[in-house]
């Protein structure tokens, strides 16, 4: 398990470049600037807030054809000094691979440093193959270990292009203090920009209520993502203000806000994020990844990624129940248990609960769609521990066939069981 312990010893995958100040705008991301050019939004559209953007590049892995989505949030995002990378790509088999800082490599101004996260990859360390690009122009080059990679910017067919955008904002613990401590918090969203108005505005309501995390479409979505920030704001602000009061019995009176550090400075740093990040984006099929960490005290923050797909041709989201059949839950434990045995390299017949928390792989809910199958995402203590991070868990479409609901829109047409 050891490799499996160093492997997810950090929450979510990022890459540092360049020097950029910290950020603490408090409204969109506006005091920071971007090492590599800012992608163009569409004229009428959303703009990406300074330092962060979405962007897809096809090229050669080795002798492999291969597509990648890489997105990059402003210094001050996680509480960084820097900017920051996080991506994932894939090859004809529709199977995507995550992407993420190496914390072991400086990256240059004009480079990206990235490592393979995926525990496909991992050696007996944790660790896998780094990546050391050069962005030029429009082109990324460089190797992934051994092996050469040339990438372009590229348009997908079927694909939805996004604005990015950045919000963070702090409340002190002790207003008019010196070095009060402060609770932090950050919004990051994808804005779609491309295709028929309805279902642009569709798809940000999946967006925003995903973020929210609403489990139906019932309830109103705010008119803009800036109103959806306010809300979000004034209520880690109210919370952050109430947890404060709450500890203030078992804090010293007149607090120490010297350099030197006192306790009472760590447990007030609370953290509130939210991120969203492209999982697949071509041929009409949209995933998306909604990132959140929350940190109010205690050895560590608590983390997670939930899942949605959309049908980019409509906007609407793909469920579960829209997915897979009600009578699928045992065919698919099995396929799942395949899947993490072919992941943490466990053989079959090593019991389930000597590497997880489960002696039979439970079917989750939390799920998303590539042209070549679905990944299912298990987040920290859901069936292992917290050291082992979240696991992705893909499996084959041709596998998932005679689960799946017959009309399911994926891969250009409807869906047969035949």
């Amino acid at each position: 398990m050891a490799f499996l312990v160093a492997r997810y010893r950090v929450r979510l995958s990022v890459l540092l470049l360049g020097v950029l100040a910290a950020c603490q705008s408090k409204t969109d991301s506006g005091t920071t600037t971007a090492t590599a050019p800012v992608q163009q939004p569409a004229a009428a559209g959303p703009q990406d807030s300074p330092g962060t953007w979405y962007r897809i590049y096809r090229g050669t892995l080795g002798t492999d054809s291969i597509t990648l989505h890489l997105q990059t949030w402003p210094a001050g995002f996680e509480s960084r000094r820097n900017a920051s990378f996080v991506g994932s790509y894939s090859g004809a088999d529709g199977q995507p691979y995550e992407l993420g800082t190496d914390y072991n490599t400086e990256a240059k101004p004009d480079s990206i440093v990235l490592r393979d996260r995926d525990l496909t990859f991992a050696d007996d360390n944790g660790s896998g193959p780094v990546w050391r690009l050069r962005l030029v122009g429009k082109e990324l080059m460089g190797t992934r270990g051994s092996q050469r990679v040339q990438l372009r910017e590229a348009t997908l067919p079927g694909s939805i292009t996004f604005a990015s955008r950045y919000f963070t904002d702090s409340v002190a613990a002790y207003p008019g203090k010196p070095a009060s401590p402060h609770g932090r918090t950050s919004l990051h969203v994808l804005l779609p920009t491309s295709g028929p108005e309805t279902i642009r505005r569709t798809l940000t309501d999946g967006i925003l209520r995903n973020l929210r995390g609403d489990s139906l479409a019932t309830k109103a979505v705010p008119a803009s993502v800036q109103q959806y920030w306010q809300q979000r704001f004034s209520a880690f602000q109210k919370d952050y203000r109430a947890s404060v009061a709450d500890l203030a019995p078992n804090l010293p009176t007149n607090p120490d806000t010297s350099s030197t550090a006192p306790s009472y400075d760590y447990v007030l740093r609370f953290e509130d994020q939210a991120a969203t990040h492209v999982l697949w984006n071509q041929d009409n099929l949209l995933s998306l990844g909604f990132f959140s960490y929350s940190y109010s005290g205690g050895a560590h923050g608590n983390y997670g990624t939930s899942a949605a797909t959309f049908n980019a041709r409509t906007g609407q989201e793909l469920r579960f129940k829209d997915i897979l059949r009600s009578d699928a839950q045992a065919q698919l434990s099995a396929l799942l248990e395949q899947a993490v045995r072919r992941t943490l390299k466990q053989p079959a017949n090593v019991p389930l609960d000597q590497f997880l928390f489960v002696k039979k792989m439970p079917v989750t809910y939390n799920v998303y769609l590539t042209s070549g199958g679905a990944v299912f995402i298990y987040t920290p203590y859901e069936i292992a521990s917290y050291a082992q991070g979240e696991i992705r868990l893909f499996v084959p479409r041709e596998q998932l066939r005679p689960l799946l609901k017959s009309g399911l829109p994926w891969g250009g047409g409807e869906v047969s069981r035949r």
